[in-house]
C-alpha cells in the first residue's frame, strides 16, 4: 500500500514538470514549488507563420523584429489581453521590405479577432498602389 502511495506521489510530480507547449508564464521563485498559490500573470499562445514574397528574399520583419529574408518561418507569442470573458490575442504585425526597382514595402495584420494567423503569409512585393503626383 505505501509503495503504491509512493509509486503514485512521484507520478503526479513528475508529469507536473513536463514542459507544455504554450500555456501560461507563472511568476514565483527559481525553487520547485516557487509558484504555488499565486496567481498566473500572462496567458499566450505560439503560433508558427511562413512568410513568403514574390519575389523571394524580402528582407521581413515581424512584429517590428527583423525575423530574416523571405522565404522564412518564424514562432510568434501572441498574448491574450483583457478582461476574463472578453480576452482577444494580440494580432500578428507582418512587414516585408521592398529590395529592388518596383518593389514596394507590403504590410498587414494578421490573425484579429483571435484568429489563427495564416501560414504562409504570402505578400506580393510589386503590389504598389498607383501614386498621386
Amino acid at each position: 500500500m505505501r509503495r503504491t502511495l509512493l509509486i503514485a506521489a512521484v507520478l503526479a510530480l513528475a508529469a507536473c514538470a513536463v514542459p507544455q507547449q504554450g500555456g501560461m508564464k507563472r511568476a514565483g521563485g527559481p525553487s520547485l514549488f516557487g509558484n504555488i498559490g499565486q496567481a498566473p500573470t500572462q496567458y499566450f499562445v505560439d503560433e508558427v507563420v511562413d512568410v513568403a514574397t514574390e519575389p523571394a528574399g524580402a528582407a521581413v520583419n515581424v512584429n517590428d523584429v527583423f525575423a530574416g529574408n523571405s522565404p522564412v518561418r518564424v514562432t510568434v507569442r501572441r498574448y491574450w489581453r483583457g478582461q476574463p470573458g472578453s480576452m482577444t490575442l494580440d494580432p500578428v504585425k507582418v512587414e516585408a521590405l521592398g529590395s529592388g526597382p518596383g518593389q514596394c514595402t507590403q504590410s498587414g495584420l494578421f490573425g484579429q479577432g483571435s484568429q489563427k494567423a495564416p501560414s504562409p503569409v504570402r505578400l506580393y512585393m510589386t503590389n504598389c498602389a498607383a501614386r498621386k503626383k
